[in-house]
């Protein structure tokens, strides 16, 4: 995720009003909260990431337990 905020292949939220500090994840104990700026390449590439997890963990991401959630964002836009 990191390498992906680092590429600008993924746009992190941006926090705070003088100096902003770009938020792309937070981890929690067994979950994952990954944010960024609306827009369909972002989307994209949390999907990449995601599979690309999976691939190389061995994990399975289970995306019917996964949520898109968006904030000041139209529900049609979801």
């Amino acid at each position: 995720m990191e390498a992906m905020v680092e590429r600008n292949i993924f746009m992190g939220y941006s926090v705070g009003e003088l100096a902003q500090v770009s938020v792309s994840h937070l981890q929690f104990a067994d979950d994952t909260l990954l944010m960024g700026t609306k827009s369909w390449a972002n989307v994209r590439a949390l999907r990449a990431v995601l599979v690309l997890f999976e691939s190389l963990s061995g994990l399975r991401v289970n995306f019917h337990k996964s949520m898109l959630v968006g904030v000041n964002i139209p529900d049609s836009w979801l």
